[in-house]
C-alpha cells in the first residue's frame, strides 16, 4: 500500500496536526502534556479494501484502557473532494463520490486535491470537547448544604470530565433537564431542531455545567431523543434520524422526547453505563432555543 508514504504529508501540511506523531497511516496526540488521553485519527475504511470514506477519530486512555469515544468524519460531509467531483461529474450515490482510493502504484496522494479546512475545524472541535483548556480542579468553597448558593456556580470537572463521576451525574441531570424543557416546547410553530438549537448556551443554568460543554448535552438530548445514545452522540447518524424526525408530525417529535425522558426516568437509579441519571431539582425552565 502507499497510503502510509503519503499520510504523514495529509496529517502534518494538509491538516495542520503538528503536536503528534504519526505511524504508518495513523496519526497519535497527547493534546494535554502528561495526560492519560491520546487523540489517535486514522482512515476510514467502506466496505471495498483500500477505499476511505473520512476520517476515524478516537480517544484513548493509557490507564483505563480501551476506547474512550470514537466519531468518523465524512468526506462528504465536509466537502472534502467536492471540488473534485464536481469536475468529475460524480454526485452523491455515483462511484467513487467523496473517498479516495489506495489501489495503485502512483507518486500523488490519493487525496491531492482535497480540501480540509472543515476537517480540520471538526477535529479541533471534537478535541476541545474531550480535552477543554478549562479542565481543571475545581476551587474549594465555604459553601454548605444548609446554605446552597441561589443559583448554582459553573463548576469544571476534577481533571478529565470522562472520570469525574460528580461532574458526570451533572452532565445527566443537564441532559435531562434540556429533554424536559424540549418536550413542553413543541407545538406547530415550534419544531424539535428549532427547539433543540441553542440548547448549549443555556448550559450555565443546567446545575452548573461550563459552557465548553453545552454542544456536548445538546448533542447528548438529540441522542437520547432519536434513539442512538449508546454510541457517539456525534455520530452522523444521530443529524441524520433527527432531520427525519423533524419532519413527522408534532405529535411523533413530541413523543419521542417524553420517551427519552422516560428512558431517563428509569433509568434513575440504575447505572447507564456513564453514570446514574438523577432527575434534577425543579428550576425555572430556560426558553431553550426559542427567540420569538
Amino acid at each position: 500500500m502507499q497510503l502510509p508514504l503519503h499520510a504523514e504529508r495529509f496529517f502534518t501540511n494538509q491538516l495542520a496536526l503538528t503536536d503528534g506523531t504519526v505511524i504508518g497511516d495513523t496519526y497519535y496526540s497527547t493534546p494535554t502534556p502528561n495526560s492519560p488521553l491520546r487523540l489517535r485519527i486514522d482512515f476510514s475504511p467502506t466496505s471495498r479494501l483500500g477505499e476511505y470514506d473520512g476520517l476515524r477519530l478516537q480517544i484513548l486512555h493509557t490507564e483505563l484502557g480501551g476506547v474512550l469515544d470514537a466519531a468518523v468524519l465524512r468526506f462528504a460531509n465536509h466537502d472534502t473532494f467536492r471540488a473534485r467531483d464536481d469536475a468529475l461529474g460524480r454526485q452523491r450515490g455515483h462511484d467513487g463520490y467523496a473517498v479516495i482510493r489506495d489501489w495503485a502504484d502512483r507518486d500523488e496522494p490519493p487525496w491531492q486535491g482535497a480540501a480540509t479546512t472543515k476537517l480540520r475545524r471538526a477535529i479541533q472541535q471534537y478535541t476541545a470537547l474531550w480535552l477543554p483548556e478549562t479542565a481543571r480542579p475545581r476551587p474549594k468553597t465555604t459553601a454548605t448544604r444548609r446554605d446552597p448558593a441561589p443559583h448554582p456556580m459553573t463548576g469544571a470537572p476534577n481533571g478529565f470530565w470522562l472520570v469525574d463521576p460528580d461532574f458526570r451525574t451533572r452532565l445527566e441531570a443537564a441532559t435531562f433537564r434540556v429533554l424536559d424543557v424540549i418536550a413542553d416546547c413543541l407545538d406547530d410553530d415550534f419544531r424539535l431542531i428549532e427547539a433543540l438549537d441553542g440548547a448549549r448556551h443555556h448550559t450555565g443554568e443546567l446545575l452548573g455545567i461550563p459552557d465548553e460543554f453545552g454542544a456536548l448535552i445538546e448533542a447528548k438530548a438529540a441522542a437520547e431523543i432519536v434513539g442512538c445514545a449508546t454510541g457517539s452522540p456525534f455520530d452522523p447518524a444521530v443529524a441524520r434520524d433527527l432531520v427525519l424526525l423533524d419532519q413527522r408530525p408534532i405529535e411523533e417529535q413530541e413523543q419521542a422526547v417524553r420517551a427519552a425522558l422516560g428512558r431517563y426516568t428509569s433509568a434513575a437509579s440504575g447505572d447507564r453505563g456513564r453514570g446514574s441519571a438523577p432527575v434534577p431539582p425543579a428550576v425555572p425552565s430556560p426558553n431553550v432555543g426559542r427567540t420569538r
